[in-house]
């Protein structure tokens, strides 16, 4: 008995024993709480407009409805009414294609089961498998064995892009309620959780073995911990996760397109790019991880395309609507420097995601062990600091606050060191002074609000800096200040000017390169040439005369010179056609006038769709006459018709095309009616769906970037503060009252992710009992000495001036009409928090061993730390 009760005290029993106690913790939850929620699904809406309700459905035909979807079959949900009483019976379901009818899947469901006015879903006997366009059509059949009887819910006229449907063998002007699944996270929820909760329990073995054996330094262990835990959080809280990651994605990827557009053959250069404005790869998108909202499936997508390549160049690149955050690039070198090597490599968007988190992890892990190395006392303070949940989210993310946290973690440590761990009259060596001046400078820019943290370096004794000490202290200080407000100018002035810079730029694009980018919508830039121009200039050797004596007669009211007769002539020009849904044709037009796509890519879409190119229903003449039509009103190949063929045989389809879009008669034209003729996309052909897929997503963009109203933009400036008391006074109780639980969580990693994800109070508890342990001075421990008097009072006041500028930076931003203050998180006193906990605890109690509280404080960390990736994936699950 003793030698077990020896062998759990070791190190490796004790090791061995909390490993196990986590396991189990691990599979406990999965049965109680993961297993059931391996049906989860994901599904497309076709419709989700139930508005009203059809006719009964009869027995012989019932309700049919055809549509179309990229994505996998494997379930369907419509909503059902019902008329007199609840029907029973069978439902028969039949999945067709709807352009041969080969029938592709069935379902057959009880009626009884149906819940009048919400979905109603029906799994498919047989899984299909999408492809691109393919159209679909879907048959709901009844079979009453009663009196009751059932109707479906529909949309008052078709929805946009969307057929009408039948019911009883009679069509209706609308279109059925309807979602498709096309996705089940099934058994790898499973396997996902367990290997997270398997990997964190080797963590904590790994920690507390090593911690108790007292052989590997505290600064090499947290340097592994924070590594070992960092990527854990990475892959629990994906890309896009962390607070504002989104802006941080941005500004590094536009970075290494920047510097890959530099290395490249091409002649165009990206030049200065505005804060409204970001550059990707062309294929650098993931719809399941850019929503922002981790869910199972974000984690799904992490880990199917983890070691995928891309097609592009690495010189690619894709000009988006997207914010950034700033003009100072320091803090994304490091991340933007390894999305490049991806670029370089070829690798998909998600292992550059995941590139560029790693480096700045390592980074930071890198400047958190230096500032536990480097303090001359409170070491636990930074080893707890560093090991914080929110910590290591941040640091395992593209957050510029990852390389923050660890500059001021270092400079903090470092300029302890060098006013209390230095004897009196030492000179600094090279080796401390050079990287404490280097992290203050890179510091004080970073974040203006922590400026007062950079000052710390200025309480270094004069002693320290031998001959003109003086000088040296205000070279630094005015270094720190002059760049700080430089760079933070830029952005103020950036933020001022930047739709003037953005017209500029775009002008400056359309002068000096054909691969000019539409104001809003996605467009691709590469190195090669995406179509052969000879394959452009295939048609017809004669036409019928039927699509010129269409010319001929075009309405007369399609010469009007609006956005909407633009579309229309587009429309009848080179398809024929004069029929068009007016939700169809009020999407073009508004797309035209929000600058959501330019008139020579909506043009293009329709004379170089993959269908006009592969055959073209035009012959030369006709094209010409169709593209003058469209974009100059006017049919030249009834005046010039030989200028247009000696010009046609000289060139192809596609220079004639630029030149009807591109001429000053054109712009004249549509600048009338509020429309940007803009320049060609690189995509021959172009694909008008694939155009309607980008128009939405850039709308969805701009949702989500809310515009200020007029009273938005009223806030609490100083002025008004000081004529206001009274009612900032309110504002502040307001704030305490309902948002301080939120502020004391956010500091330690309660509260995570950008979709608050919020977890169980006692892991906070813990968290903050472990500070203070940390905080606690050790009796054994020898060190110069902690901050007294004045160099106590001057420390603290630099912490607290950071938190209060924080404060009152949020404060600013506030609308008046605002009851509390905007924005304003417990993660931005996380820079100093370490200067606040040795400076402004008391310090009369006291550890025994320094040494085992620190073994001890490792200790439970590594478990706190797995309990609130295990609570956290939870949160996940259960959205």
């Amino acid at each position: 008995m003793s030698k077990i009760k020896d062998f759990l005290k070791s190190p490796l029993g004790t090791a061995l024993c909390a490993a196990a106690a986590c396991l189990l913790a691990v599979v406990l939850v999965w049965l109680a709480a993961v297993r059931p929620n391996n049906d989860k699904s994901l599904s497309e809406r076709i419709s989700d407009d139930y508005s009203q309700y059809s006719a009964e459905l009869d027995e012989a035909n019932g309700a049919a409805q055809t549509f179309d979807t990229d994505n996998d079959l494997l379930a369907m949900a419509f909503v059902f009414g019902t008329s007199n009483g609840q029907p029973t019976g069978e439902l028969h379901l039949e999945l067709a294609d709807a352009d041969t009818g080969e029938v592709l899947a069935r379902s057959t469901g009880d009626m009884a089961n149906i819940v009048a006015g919400q979905y109603t879903g029906m799994g498919l006997d047989t899984p299909v498998t999408g492809s691109a366009g393919r159209r679909y059509r879907v048959t709901l059949k009844p079979e009453y064995t009663g009196s009751g009887r059932l109707t479906v819910g529909c949309s008052n006229g078709a929805v946009l892009w969307n057929d009408t449907f039948t019911v009883n063998g009679e069509a209706v002007d609308g279109t059925l309620a309807l979602l498709v699944t096309y996705k089940q996270i099934g058994g790898f929820l499973t396997r996902f959780f367990l290997l997270v909760g398997l990997l964190a329990s080797v963590v904590v073995f790994l920690g507390i073995y090593f911690a108790m054996r007292g052989r590997m330094p505290l600064h090499r262990l947290v340097f592994v911990l924070v590594l070992c835990f960092g990527m854990l959080y990475s892959f629990v809280l994906p890309p896009y996760a962390a607070p504002d990651e989104k802006y941080h994605i941005n500004q590094s990827f536009t970075l290494a397109c920047k510097w890959a557009n530099m290395l490249s053959p091409d002649e165009w250069r990206m030049g200065n790019v505005p804060l409204d404005m970001t550059y990707r790869r062309e294929h650098d998108f993931g719809p399941l991880l850019q929503n922002e909202k981790t869910t199972v499936f974000s984690w799904q997508e992490l880990s199917e395309n983890l070691f995928t390549t891309t097609p592009d160049s690495f010189d690619s690149h894709t000009a988006l609507e997207e914010l950034q955050t700033d003009r100072n690039p320091t803090l994304y070198l490091f991340s933007a420097a390894a999305v490049f090597l991806a670029y370089v490599f070829h690798l998909g968007f998600v292992p550059a995601l995941m590139l560029g988190r790693t480096a700045n992890l390592i980074v930071f892990a890198l400047l958190a062990a230096l500032a536990v190395k480097a303090a001359p006392f409170g070491r636990r303070v930074f080893a707890a600091a560093a090991l914080l949940p929110m910590t290591l989210h941040l640091a395992a993310s593209f957050s510029r606050d990852s390389l923050l946290l660890g500059l001021a973690f270092a400079f903090s440590a470092l300029c302890m060191q060098a006013i209390f761990g230095c004897k009196d009259g030492t000179v600094l060596p090279v080796r401390l002074w050079l990287p404490l001046a280097v992290f203050g400078i890179l510091l004080a820019p970073a974040k203006l609000v922590y400026l007062p943290l950079a000052a710390l370096f200025l309480l270094i004794p004069n002693s320290r800096f031998g001959q003109s000490a003086a000088t040296k202290k205000a070279a630094y200080l005015a270094g720190c200040v002059l760049l700080a407000l430089s760079i933070n100018r830029a952005v103020l002035v950036t933020s001022v000017a930047g739709s003037a810079g953005f017209e500029n730029q775009t002008t400056q694009t359309e002068t000096t390169s054909a691969q000019g980018s539409t104001p809003a919508a996605a467009v691709s830039y590469t190195a090669t040439e995406t179509a052969d121009n000879r394959t452009l200039h295939a048609a017809p050797a004669a036409g019928d005369g039927k699509t010129s004596n269409r010319f001929a007669n075009m309405p007369a009211e399609y010469r009007e010179n609006t956005a909407s007769n633009f579309v229309r002539r587009l429309y009848y020009c080179v398809e024929g056609v004069t029929e068009i849904p007016q939700k169809e044709l009020e999407f073009w037009v508004q797309a035209l006038q929000e600058g959501d796509v330019t008139a020579a890519v909506l043009g293009q879409s329709f004379f170089f769709s993959p269908e006009e190119v592969e055959h073209s229903s035009l012959t030369d003449d006709e094209f010409m006459s169709a593209a003058s039509l469209v974009y100059l009103d006017r049919d030249l190949m009834t005046t010039d018709a030989e200028m247009c063929r000696e010009r046609l045989a000289t060139a192809d389809r596609r220079d004639f095309f630029k030149s009807m879009f591109s001429s000053d008669e054109c712009a004249e034209l549509l600048s009338a009616c509020q429309i940007y003729p803009g320049v060609e996309d690189d995509r021959y052909p172009l694909d008008r769906n694939v155009l309607i897929k980008e128009i939405e997503a850039v709308r969805t963009v701009r949702d989500s970037q809310s515009t200020p109203s007029e009273e938005d933009q009223t806030t609490f400036t100083p002025g008004y503060i000081l004529h206001n008391l009274p009612a900032v006074a309110m504002l502040l109780v307001r704030s305490v009252v309902q948002d301080a639980d939120n502020w004391v969580r956010g500091l330690v990693g309660g509260s995570l992710s950008y979709s608050s994800l919020d977890l169980a109070w006692f892991w906070v508890l813990a968290l903050y009992l472990l500070l203070w342990y940390a905080a606690v001075p050790a009796q054994d421990v020898p060190v110069p000495g902690l901050p007294q008097v004045r160099y106590r009072v001057w420390c603290a006041l630099a912490a607290l001036l950071c938190a209060a500028l924080a404060f009152a930076g949020c404060l600013v931003w506030t609308p008046t009409y605002y009851q509390t203050v905007y924005g304003f998180q417990g993660r931005y006193l996380l820079p100093v928090l370490p200067l606040l906990l040795l400076t402004c605890l008391p310090r009369r109690v006291q550890v025994a061993s320094g040494k085992q509280s620190a073994c001890t404080l490792v200790c439970c960390l590594c478990v706190v730390n797995a309990g609130v990736l295990l609570n956290a994936m939870l949160a996940v699950i259960a959205r």
